[in-house]
């Protein structure tokens, strides 16, 4: 098995992409914000997407084995055969796992605790169960007035879901009065401008900085992806330290 993780391996209009580790069944790379992973109907107008990108330097099959919205960063996995692709896709149903994430929403959350709205499984249909935990990390306020409170409170959050609804993080979070911040479609407009102008991140502050599985040759394989250039700019503002989640990791260890 070959792990080099942090190798640019190909530049997207967003950004670079990163290598995080390959072997014979597994293609895994850091995906840049603002980037589709794949080619959709609904998106049919984009000009690139990831696997596209990927097949200019790679030969022979990769299918991603999971998703990840357009504007969220970080771990993705691409299978190079069909057994590795179910292998990992049997994984994800049976909720054999971990997918970790970090966030940034509005309003300041105390305690670790889990939201259960039931979701639909895509865009549309009936709801279904749906579970994401969570964990505060760090909190900042800063002092500027959006509404009518003369600061903004914000929380940096570490997350993991336990389905595999549609924008389920997202969803949840606002669902949970504590929308992410940059989140254009499900959060708080005023403040997501706010923020971006004081901070200099701009764009959905949701990256998904771990993915772990069991590879179907051995040994449990897990995946780190740096925090991005723009989340490193809040540094100074909010006083958070991100620089010990600025690196890329790759470790195959025993099941």
């Amino acid at each position: 098995m070959n792990c080099m993780p942090g190798v640019p391996i190909g530049e997207s209009r967003t950004g670079i992409i990163r290598l995080l580790h390959e072997d014979d069944r597994y293609l895994i790379v850091s995906k840049p914000a603002g980037l589709l992973v794949h080619r959709t109907p609904l998106d049919a107008y984009e000009p690139e997407n990831l696997r596209d990108l990927l097949r200019q330097h790679f030969s022979g099959r990769i299918d991603p084995v999971h998703r990840l919205d357009k504007p969220t960063s970080g771990v993705i996995v691409f299978g190079k055969d069909p057994e590795a692709i179910d292998a990992c896709k049997r994984q994800f149903e049976s909720r054999e796992t971990v997918k970790e994430y970090l966030t940034v929403v509005r309003g300041h959350v105390d305690t670790a605790g889990c939201i259960g709205k039931p979701l639909p499984k895509g865009m549309t249909g009936a709801p279904k169960v749906a579970r994401t935990t969570y964990s505060p990390v760090a909190r900042c306020e800063l002092s500027y007035a959006v509404s009518r409170y003369p600061t903004a409170r914000f929380t940096l959050m570490r997350c993991s879901p336990h389905t595999g609804r549609y924008h389920q993080i997202r969803l949840h979070f606002r669902h949970f009065r504590h929308p992410i911040i940059g989140d254009s479609q499900h959060g708080d407009k005023p403040q997501n401008r706010a923020f971006a102008a004081h901070t200099g991140a701009v764009g959905l502050l949701l990256h998904a900085r771990r993915f772990e599985f069991t590879h179907p040759d051995g040994g449990r394989l897990a995946l780190e992806a740096a925090l991005p250039q723009h989340w490193l700019r809040m540094e100074q503002t909010t006083g958070w330290t991100l620089a010990d989640l600025a690196s890329d990791a790759a470790t195959l260890g025993r099941p």
